[in-house]
């Protein structure tokens, strides 16, 4: 096995992680064990994820499961229980273990516990899997119900891609493109985080700019596109394929040099939820003992291999 792994600044509850760092040709990808999180991606060297940043934001690539996004006032209600989660859900800082590693894979493993238990109320088990090829980074999602009766989640992702800026006015000359030819409809949020009811159209074309994120992520609903591009002047950086995702968060801290582009299979609650958990939107229902796949992609292109 040819992995490289290297000390990780990162902490959890005193533990210092081992980040793997996996490689295919000239592209090169590193994942912290703490919340199977993508922590570096270099073509030729070049690094495009964010690196994090507690100016803006320490995140780099969280893992949202088995929630997306926030339940209303951080609970639910499931079968006369009332379960305490907070947003995104409990896989982003949770310890994964590594299954299995090579070259240019990996894959991580996470398990429900007795702590799991207590803010989500089944035994599952969250596998992902790293692969680099010649088009780039391919992160496959496993879900399985270890649980004697139908387990309701959903599963979402949250790269962040770094932006070369010097000062935020510059953020204008990258695009964000959403291949959809009709307009999307774009949910806003409160200030809890929570989903209006209402929606209006938007353009599938995002110029970026110092203020487009100044009242939090743009959330797209029930979208047909398959993938997304991010561009600098007219020249396109990478593309991230959804997996056919139905939902879309794209989002930053205000005049911030990264942008994330989200492949969501669900979303955060909306304002008038009544927080019983079988009410959620989007929810996926998996049968006891099945499992459930879902896949998304970062494609460079063919130039920069070759720059």
């Amino acid at each position: 096995m040819n992995v490289s792994p290297i000390l990780s600044p990162l902490t959890f509850l005193g533990y210092h992680p081992i980040v793997h760092t996996i490689h295919h040709k000239k592209i090169e990808a590193s994942i912290n064990p703490v919340g199977a999180e993508l922590s570096s991606l270099k073509v030729n060297d070049f690094e495009h994820l964010w690196q994090g940043d507690e100016k803006y934001w320490s995140g780099r690539a969280p893992i949202l499961f088995p929630i997306v996004g926030a339940l209303k006032n951080d609970f639910m209600k499931f079968q006369g229980t009332r379960y305490e989660m907070p947003k995104h859900g409990i896989a982003r800082h949770a310890q994964f273990d590594c299954m299995a590693m090579a070259s240019n894979s990996i894959s991580l493993r996470l398990q429900s516990s007795d702590a799991s238990l207590n803010q989500y109320p089944w035994n599952f088990e969250l596998i992902v899997h790293f692969t680099l090829s010649d088009a780039g980074l391919d992160i496959r999602y496993e879900v399985t119900n270890k649980d004697e009766t139908p387990m309701l989640f959903t599963i979402g992702s949250h790269p962040a891609f770094a932006l070369s800026i010097k000062d935020p006015s510059e953020l204008e000359n990258f695009t964000v493109t959403i291949d959809q030819s009709e307009p999307l409809q774009r949910y806003g949020l409160n200030e809890s985080g929570l989903l209006d009811t209402h929606s209006e159209p938007h353009d599938p074309v995002i110029p970026l700019s110092s203020t487009i994120f100044d009242n939090d992520a743009l959330v797209f609903r029930d979208i047909k596109a398959t993938s997304v591009k991010l561009s600098h002047a007219g020249q396109t950086m990478l593309t991230v394929n959804t997996g056919g995702a139905p939902h879309l968060g794209i989002w930053a801290k205000p005049a911030a040099p990264f942008v994330c582009i989200e492949p969501w299979l669900g979303t955060c609650d909306f304002i008038d939820s009544d927080n019983r958990f079988e009410n959620k939107p989007d929810l996926t229902s998996l049968a006891p003992g099945h499992t459930h796949e879902h896949s998304i992609a970062i494609v460079f292109p063919d130039e920069q291999y070759s720059a």
